[in-house]
């Protein structure tokens, strides 16, 4: 009963410094914290380069960490895509981390998805895969129209891609889909469509690049239903 008692008191003491104390603005001898205005910060977006521009940055540079886009930037080059696709005005980007073509044994990267050999394995290579297998894919991450934050809803959308039509006959139109989750994290989704094997979720989306948005994924981006 005594230890209540004291605990009551001291209870009532501090409450005391507290409210004597407020007029100078210190509590116990220490500093009251004024009253500050949060100012949001929005990040600017824009890369002010073209989506090539942006690619070879991060694929040829001179700091190994910061080459996340080499393996994309080489199936370019062993496909033999025109890279001015890359500079065209107009377009929507898809851009292949490195662990959306090489993850392991992962199925959700390309060369672990896509095995190859006798008995198959995991893909090792560009050269592991036929050239214009190679070509199809990436072209197919190259969508007709600007389609980023702003254009894009939860609602999915229909878009052409640079994959010519009948390449792939699981995707004779060659489409490639757009949405974004109707919640607070608003994540940008590629073909999450109702009977899709397989939706793709971007690592990072709406990098706005001279000629048009840039999405950067970490997993496999294909059209499966």
């Amino acid at each position: 009963m005594k230890y209540l008692t004291k605990l009551l008191l001291l209870g009532v003491i501090l409450s005391s410094v507290v409210v004597t104390s407020t007029s100078c603005k210190k509590v116990l001898g220490l500093q009251l914290q004024e009253n500050w205005e949060f100012q949001p910060v929005v990040l600017d977006p824009h890369i002010n380069k073209s989506a090539w521009d942006f690619l070879k940055d991060r694929a040829l540079g001179k700091v190994p960490a910061d080459t996340i886009f080499k393996l994309m930037y080489n199936g370019i080059m062993y496909a033999g895509i025109d890279t001015n696709l890359y500079m065209q005005p107009g377009k929507t980007f898809i851009f292949l981390h490195t662990d959306a073509i090489r993850r392991g044994t992962n199925t959700d990267s390309y060369w672990g998805y896509y095995k190859v050999g006798t008995p198959l394995k995991v893909g090792t290579k560009w050269e592991d895969y036929p050239k214009e297998t190679v070509k199809n894919w990436l072209l197919y991450l190259i969508a007709d129209g600007e389609h980023n934050f702003g254009t894009v809803n939860h609602i999915v959308k229909e878009v052409q891609t640079a994959m010519p039509k009948n390449a792939d006959p699981k995707n004779p139109e060659s489409l490639i889909y757009f949405s974004i989750m109707n919640d607070q994290n608003f994540k940008f989704r590629i073909n999450d469509f109702i009977g899709t094997k397989r939706s793709t979720q971007a690592r990072t989306a709406g990098i706005i690049a001279t000629n048009g948005p840039v999405h950067v994924v970490d997993r496999i981006v294909e059209f499966n239903k």
